[in-house]
Order: C-alpha cells, then structure tokens, then sequence
C-alpha cells in the first residue's frame, strides 16, 4: 500500500465507486483468453494462418490498454487483428468465408509458451505496435489507433487488405450486427450466456464460454469492511455488461448499490471510459460528491480526472502490482496505489487516523 497525496480526498470520502477487471474480477483467464481465441479463431478462417501467441501479444495489448482508451476489450482485438492484417505477407490475402459453426474450439486454446508469436509477421506486428505506441505515450482510442494503421497500411501496400478486413468485421457495431461484436460474445459468454443475455442461438461457435474461469478478487469481509466504513456505501462503474457481472459477482452483489451501478456496455459509447458520465451519475445517485473510485487502468484514472473536472470531490486508488503501470499511475496522480484490492479497507482506516 502506497498513499502519495491529497489523503483527505480518501479520508473525507463517504462513497465508493469501484471497476471490475483486474480490480475485483480476475479476468486474465476469461477476457484475455477470449482475445486470443477471438484472434486465432479470425486469423485462421479469413488469414488462412495458425498462430501461436507469445509473450509479445501481452506486450501489446498491455501497451494498448496503458493509453487510457481501450477500455473495451472488443476494440483491442480489433486494433490486433487490424495490425496483423496490414503486416501480412504479399502471398496472403483477406477470405471472406462461411464455415460451420465450430464445435471444438480447444485447438485454439492454447497457452502462450513463447517470447515471440508466430509465424514470424504476427511478431513484428506487435512488436511494431507495441514501440509506436510507447515511443508517443498519448491517448489512444480505436480510433486514433486506426489511423495510424492506414498511414502505415498505406506505407506497406497493403491498404487494400485493411479495407477488406474492416468490411468482414464491420465493427464497432453491436452483438448481432458485427461479425467481430457477435464472435467475441460467443467466446466470452458461452452458448448459455447469449442465449440467457441475447435470446440468442450462436452461430459461429459452440462454446461453454470463458466467463466461467472468472474468480472474485474481493473477499467478502472485504465488503463489509468496506460498507461499514461508507455512510453511502459502494457502487460499480464497469466496462463490462450487467448480466456478466452480476454472475460473477454474486456471492457479493448485495453489498453494491445497484441503482447507482453503472455497465457501459450496456450504455453506448457517451459513458464509456474515459467519460466521466456514469461516474457522475453514480454519485448523484449515491447523495454524495465526495467518493473514491478505485481501478486498475489508465481509463480509470482519466476517467476520474475527468470527474474531478466537472466537480466531483474524488480520489482514484490504483489497484496494482506491475512496477510499470505502478509508476504511471503516481506520474498521472493517483491519490494511492494498492497491490491488493483488500488492502482499500486498511487505506480508509489509515486515512481516517
């Protein structure tokens, strides 16, 4: 636990607004394995190319995810599979191709055993993705992404490939209408999850859905710490959907206003991180202006500079244990950083002393 400022804006907070992955959920072994099946899956039927994912595919999303604009998990897939696309060998084209809805997907469930993805292309699209986006160190959203891809698609020749993906894709349209939207909800839920969520039959996959790997961060004495703490207790602002989150967090929910909880998902683009919108309306719902938030990426933060702007009395506490990461967070002016979620009860009480 590191407290760097400002400690009343913890100390005086009487509400709670917490994120879910990385922060309360671990989402390793559901959304980051639900990228890298989405990709292998793309790369397969319309690249005609097996990969095999290293380390460099988590340098890369990793990268992605420190500019405070892929909070959706859905767009950092498409920024990969848009920069492999322009990466691709002179021999190899973009396929649209219709195939039977996949049955067994375990061939392309496979663990990252290496440095470098492969074939060798994969690698350098990472690798270049990953130094471009460093060597700027601004904000970066898909769109802003986008148009550094067409200037390099352009560079290489391959604009023609670039266009062609994003017409299969045709995204960010929603679940149902994107190929990409509709693929990675498939993965990610499960067959049960979009029949349950959408009313939907998957088309693409027959999957039980990586959803089920996710586990609880946060114990429940936690919780109730916590809420004993908060006169107006805790709410949750969230990229992810209502119904995944309410599964997961469910031996929990209870100790959450849900009213004030805010699923952007759900909600359309105006309240997706970084807008301050749902963190704005989740305090005036709480009653109170004075709340932490508490997070585990740069949109959070950037969020809640934002909250803080537009005159919510806030203090972020980053939620961390990557030394990297960690020191961005104290650079951008986080109020705390904790290694460990159940360390925010002991940081209220240290503030209060």
């Amino acid at each position: 636990m590191k407290i760097l400022h400002d400690i009343e804006k913890i100390r005086d907070a009487e509400a709670a607004v917490l994120d879910c992955d990385g922060t309360i959920i671990d989402a390793s072994s559901s959304y980051d394995l639900a990228i890298r099946i989405t990709m292998a899956i793309v790369i397969d039927k319309l690249f005609e190319v097996e990969v095999k994912f290293g380390e460099d595919f988590e340098e890369a999303l990793s990268a992605l995810r420190m500019t405070g604009g892929f909070n959706n998990d859905s767009d950092a897939t498409s920024a990969l599979l848009q920069t492999i696309c322009i990466f691709l060998p002179d021999a190899l084209d973009v396929k649209l191709i219709k195939w039977d809805k996949l049955e067994n997907i375990n061939e392309y469930v496979k663990p990252i055993e290496a440095a470098q993805s492969s074939p060798r292309f994969i690698h350098e699209a990472f690798k270049w993705l990953s130094y471009e986006i460093k060597s700027k160190k601004k904000y970066f959203d898909l769109r802003n992404i986008e148009k550094l891809l067409e200037t390099k698609a352009l560079s290489l020749g391959a604009g023609d490939k670039l266009f062609k993906l994003r017409s299969i894709l045709n995204y960010p349209r929603p679940f149902g209408e994107s190929f990409l939207s509709t693929l990675f909800d498939e993965i990610f839920l499960g067959a049960e999850g979009v029949r349950m969520k959408y009313s939907w039959e998957p088309c693409y996959v027959n999957y039980t859905g990586t959803l089920k790997n996710e586990k609880l961060l946060i114990s429940e004495r936690s919780m109730k710490e916590l809420i004993e703490l908060l006169p107006k207790g805790a709410a949750l602002v969230t990229g992810r959907g209502r119904w995944e989150t309410e599964k997961t967090l469910q031996p929990i929910l209870r100790y959450f206003n849900m009213e004030a909880s805010f699923f952007t998902a759900d909600k359309g683009l105006e309240y997706e991180k970084p807008s301050p919108k749902a963190l704005i309306e989740s305090a005036k719902i709480l009653g109170t202006k004075k709340i932490i938030y508490v997070g585990n990426s740069m949109e959070d933060l950037l969020m809640s500079l934002a909250a803080f702007r537009e005159g919510l009395d806030i203090g972020f506490v980053a939620v961390s244990n990557d030394e990297e990461l960690s020191r961005e967070f104290e650079e951008r002016g986080a109020n705390a950083i904790l290694e460990d979620i159940n360390e925010l009860p002991v940081l209220i009480k240290v503030a209060k002393c």
